[in-house]
Formats: structure tokens, C-alpha cells, sequence
């Protein structure tokens, strides 16, 4: 079986037809694969426990011992016995490593002949982002959400600023850790219209288990556009209203907004406030020491917290003079 047929659909092992066992739908050209194999390893292993254990109880009850019942010398050695105890699970080996790879193969190949849809995602604490570039897009778009269009093959160019963290979609039966320092890469087809959640699987600090986002799969590409660009639009969004957003999914799980200390210093009063940093300077707290803790966040570290803030260069001008704006409300 070619890895062309594989992505053509063609495919020639069995598969499960349907998740079930209380798995997540099968929304990915791969999940069926992934779910047979399961289910292959599963089936077996429960044959052979049933019949090791229930063995095993039957030789503990014929075999007890009981007044009167003189023990009898038993076999040492039984080459037919042997070989079949060894050949056996080789075979079952053999069939699992060959399943398995095939579909790996398969996951890690994405097709060359089809047209894909690229997406650059970045993880960090403790948010995803996705961006779109190129055509159709007439400027890089920024989001918060992954969208993609049924049966286009979707290719994920994936980096990590600060720590390790890991692209979950259970519904699509993929996943890839994402490693700071270096670009890992993933690719998927989807095969459902729907919506269906991301999380990341790596164990990445204090707000790990709010890392989450949605896959968002369209019937066409120009669906799937038209909702990037109105989720990436954030210039429509009034200033009072955008600030808030603003803080909610980039500050809030390091800077409280009521005095109390996190991870960063809180953001309360912080506008015209004194600090002092590491190295003994002081400074006023004004909006181009906001500007520049954004851009650059290790030019200047508060005493007493560590240096693990991430840059946000991405942040347009607007959507940094409403970050400032609700700032200034935290009085």
C-alpha cells in the first residue's frame, strides 16, 4: 500500500468505524487508524488476560493441595510448548509494530500533491496563537483560535517562547510538543464541520489547565476567511472594551488587577507608581515603561520577581494604547 492511496482514502487495513469506548468523535483522516490500533492492542490483550487468568485460577483449584492427594511429578520441559509461548507473541509483535508504523507514516508524511492551508501557532503561557499569512489573506492575521476547512490538509509550523508545551486536539487523534528554541511541525486533515477543543498536554506552570482553545472547521475556505479576519479585526473594538479583553488573555494569569502578586508584579496603581528593580534603580511607572516592559520585558525587572516574562511585540499600536487605557482605571 502506497502513502498516496493512504492519503487518497484508499486505505487497505480495517477501521473502526466509529469512536465509541467514550472516545471524542473521529473529526481527522488519521483518528479512524489511531482508533483501530487501540482497539487491536486492547482486544488482544484482554483475550490473553482472560485466558492467563482464568487459567491460572483453574490450575489453583485442580491443583490444591488436599488430604489423601499424593503430589505427582510434573513435566520440565516441553519444546512444542516453548516455541509456541515464543512464536506467538512475536507474530502479534510483528502485527502491532507493522500497524502502528503504518500509521505513523502516514501522520508524519503530509500529502505533497493536495493544497494545504499553513498556519504558524505559538504557544506560551498560558495561551495559544495562531497566525495566517500569505494568500488568501491580505495581511497577517493574529488569533486565538485555530480555523480550518474540511478535507484541506492543515500544516502547523509550531514555537514556544518560554517553555515546553504540547498541541492536543483529541477529536483529531493528534498531538506534538511544543518546544522553545526550535520549530516542530504537524499536519492534520480534517473531515467534519464543527468545533472541537485544543489543549496542551504538557505540564507548563500555574495556569496550565486554562491553556485551551477551539478548532473551528469550515465547509469552505471562504467561510474559514471571513472568520479569521473578523476574529484577527480588533480595531472595531471600542478602546474601553478592548483593554479588558486585552488583559484577560495576555496578563491576567501573571498580574492581578486587586493588589495581590502573582507571578508579575499586580496591576493595580501601577500608572505613576514607583519601582524599584533589580540592580537598585528606580523608576516612574508611566505609559512608555508599559511601552517597553511589552516589547522588551527584561530591560526592567521589579525586584523581587524573576525575569520569565515573553515579549508581546505582537500587540498592534491600538491594541497596546487600550491595554493602557484600562491600566489607567486600575487606580
Amino acid at each position: 500500500m502506497s502513502l498516496a492511496s493512504v492519503h487518497a482514502g484508499n486505505v487497505g487495513l480495517p477501521l473502526a468505524q466509529s469512536a465509541g469506548f467514550w472516545f471524542p468523535d473521529q473529526a481527522s483522516d488519521v483518528a479512524a487508524g489511531h482508533d483501530f490500533t487501540f482497539f487491536l492492542i486492547l482486544g488482544v490483550c484482554a483475550v490473553f488476560f482472560f485466558l492467563i487468568t482464568g487459567a491460572s485460577a483453574w490450575f489453583v483449584l485442580k491443583y490444591r493441595k488436599r488430604a489423601g492427594h499424593k503430589e505427582q511429578a510434573t513435566s520440565t520441559h516441553n519444546t512444542t510448548l516453548e516455541i509456541a509461548w515464543s512464536a506467538i507473541p512475536t507474530v502479534l509483535l510483528m502485527v502491532f509494530f507493522g500497524v502502528s508504523t503504518y500509521w505513523y507514516w502516514h501522520m508524519v508524511n503530509p500529502p505533497m500533491n493536495e493544497k494545504s492551508l499553513d498556519v504558524a501557532v505559538e504557544g506560551r503561557k498560558w495561551k495559544w496563537w495562531f497566525e495566517y499569512k500569505g494568500e488568501p489573506f491580505k495581511s497577517p492575521a493574529r488569533v486565538a483560535d485555530l480555523y480550518v476547512v474540511k478535507d484541506t490538509p492543515v500544516r502547523l509550523s509550531m514555537v514556544s517562547p518560554d517553555v515546553i508545551h504540547s498541541f492536543f486536539v483529541p477529536a483529531f487523534r493528534v498531538k506534538q510538543d511544543v518546544v522553545p528554541g526550535r520549530i516542530n511541525r504537524l499536519w492534520f486533515k480534517p473531515t467534519q464541520v464543527g468545533t472541537f477543543r485544543l489543549y496542551c498536554t504538557e505540564y507548563c506552570g500555574q495556569d496550565h489547565s486554562e491553556m485551551t482553545a477551539w478548532v473551528h472547521v469550515f465547509e469552505t475556505e471562504a467561510e474559514m476567511v471571513q472568520a479569521v479576519i473578523k476574529a484577527a479585526d480588533t480595531k472595531s473594538i471600542p478602546p474601553e472594551e478592548l483593554g479588558p479583553r486585552l488583559y484577560a488573555e495576555n496578563c491576567a494569569s501573571c498580574h492581578s488587577k486587586d493588589g495581590k502578586a502573582g507571578l508579575g508584579p499586580t496591576f493595580k496603581g501601577l500608572l505613576g507608581s514607583q519601582r524599584e528593580f533589580e540592580g537598585g534603580t528606580t523608576a516612574t511607572a508611566d505609559e512608555a515603561y508599559v511601552r517597553e516592559s511589552l516589547s522588551d520585558p527584561k530591560a526592567k525587572v521589579v525586584k523581587g520577581f524573576n525575569p520569565v516574562m515573553p515579549e508581546f511585540k505582537q500587540l498592534q499600536a491600538h491594541e497596546v494604547d487600550a491595554l493602557i487605557l484600562y491600566l489607567k482605571s486600575l487606580k
